[in-house]
């Protein structure tokens, strides 16, 4: 005889409690409309049935609310009983008093220990977290430091998501992952780490190679579980996730019979993974990124491409005889900045949409008052807004580009992080917090 589900035994006592519960609501109801009819209420009276007759139901309503709970709380026990340990229990109290720091107050500035210019920077939280040679360090919007552990790294790398955020040494057989106050994963590699993407759902990946192949892309859980690893012959130069963490893009080039080759890949991440590619030959790509959650774009040497998570092409720009010497992919744009001509002063910037299409294009001349941007180091989208950092000064592009505004910057400015309503300028020692109100007509 075949036992009966006892998942199915527990959802039919629920559906009867619910049914039960919703006849004796429309008993009631009809009751009280009733007694409501009659002759008015005479509150004089020792005992008044109407009320009695509230209380009693009342009191039903709330034991049934409570083996409600009780039902609920079993189902929950028994199908997440494994994930039911003191630690993440633990985990679980300090996260959420971490996350009330989002919503507190943010500083206009930040400080951290001193980094070198070899540190890297992203955005957590409302805050940042800096993977320095010696210290990896995490503070909240408001200032306050909530992680500050020490490392060893030569080429230190940092990769945020809204739940965790990864750090590894370029080069190097390990990494960490860290929510905002602990490590909550540590692993060694048998082959170097070379880059790595990180998801909102807590899904990640991380570039090294193996035995037989060049590269190898080792693609996680978030429960820190491994679930495939994805083999190319060539190198990887770009990886990146979506916000949603179930697609990853993956950029890697060969050379084939002389000539250079770069493929595209696009991985659905799940328990069964599932890949497209796209192969263009005598193309050298480079920087790619997910500029929404259905479109990866790829910046190559003579071209940008637009895919959609099937690696369709969905717009193509190819650059004539001009090659980019800055880039960025923010979310739903492209920026450009191309040298243009023999004059050194002269450049070229671009800035797509999600499918390739021109949003605004500017020669940055004098008459832009944009004539130093020959020295531009870093450009940066945050939402609309384009940043273009130069040694002293970050100019801030809105409206599609007709309205330019900027702001002198420390020399010392290691990087700028952007979003669509600020933007934090890292330097050694601090980050400052700057807003539209921060910048002036130059």
């Amino acid at each position: 005889m075949q036992k009966r589900n006892p998942f199915e035994r527990l959802r039919s006592l629920a559906r009867r409690l619910y049914d039960s519960t919703a006849e004796r609501v429309r008993t009631f109801t009809a009751q009280a409309e009733e007694t409501l009819s009659e002759e008015p209420i005479d509150f004089s009276a020792p005992s008044i049935p109407y009320y009695e007759n509230l209380a009693n139901r009342l009191g039903l309503a709330r034991v049934i609310l409570y083996m409600t709970l009780l039902v609920f709380v079993v189902v929950t026990v028994v199908c997440n009983h494994r994930l039911i340990t003191y630690e993440n229990l633990y985990y679980l109290a300090k996260d959420i008093s971490s996350a009330t720091l989002t919503a507190q107050s943010q500083a206009d500035r930040i400080s951290y220990p001193i980094s070198s210019g070899n540190s890297d920077f992203s955005l957590y939280r409302g805050g940042i977290v800096i993977a320095g040679c010696e210290v990896v360090t995490a503070a909240s919007g408001s200032g306050r430091q909530t992680l500050s552990e020490n490392v060893a790294y030569a080429d230190p790398c940092v990769r945020t998501s809204d739940k965790y955020y990864l750090t590894f040494g370029r080069g190097e057989t390990s990494f960490n992952v860290y929510n905002s106050f602990v490590r909550v994963h540590r692993e060694i590699t048998e082959f170097p780490i070379y880059d790595a993407a990180v998801g909102d759902n807590g899904n990640f990946a991380v570039v090294t190679r193996s035995r037989d192949y060049t590269s190898e892309v080792i693609i996680y859980d978030g429960d820190m579980e491994k679930l495939a690893g994805y083999h190319l012959n060539g190198y990887v130069t770009g990886i990146s996730m979506n916000r949603k963490g179930d697609r990853l893009g993956i950029v890697s080039v060969e050379s084939v019979d002389g000539i250079w080759e770069t493929k595209v890949t696009l991985i659905r991440v799940a328990r069964k993974i599932t890949a497209e590619t796209v192969t263009l030959t005598g193309s050298l790509g480079s920087n790619c990124g997910f500029v929404a959650e259905d479109r990866f774009a790829v910046v190559c040497k003579e071209r940008l491409m637009i895919l959609d998570t099937d690696a369709t092409i969905k717009g193509e720009v190819v650059f004539e005889e001009n090659t980019p010497v800055l880039c960025d992919v923010g979310n739903e744009r492209v920026a450009l900045l191309f040298k243009v001509g023999t004059d050194i002063s002269e450049y070229r910037l671009d800035v797509l949409d999600r499918n390739a299409k021109t949003v605004y294009s500017m020669i940055l001349d004098e008459s832009t008052h944009l004539q130093n941007v020959g020295k531009a180091v870093e450009l940066a989208l945050g939402g609309d807004i384009l940043y273009i950092r130069t040694a002293d000064t970050l100019y801030r592009l809105s409206d599609n580009g007709k309205e330019l505004t900027s702001r002198a910057i420390s020399r010392d400015t290691l990087t700028v992080l952007a979003t669509e309503d600020e933007v934090m300028v890292c330097t050694p020692a601090y980050a400052a917090r700057l807003t539209a109100e921060d910048f002036s007509k130059p």
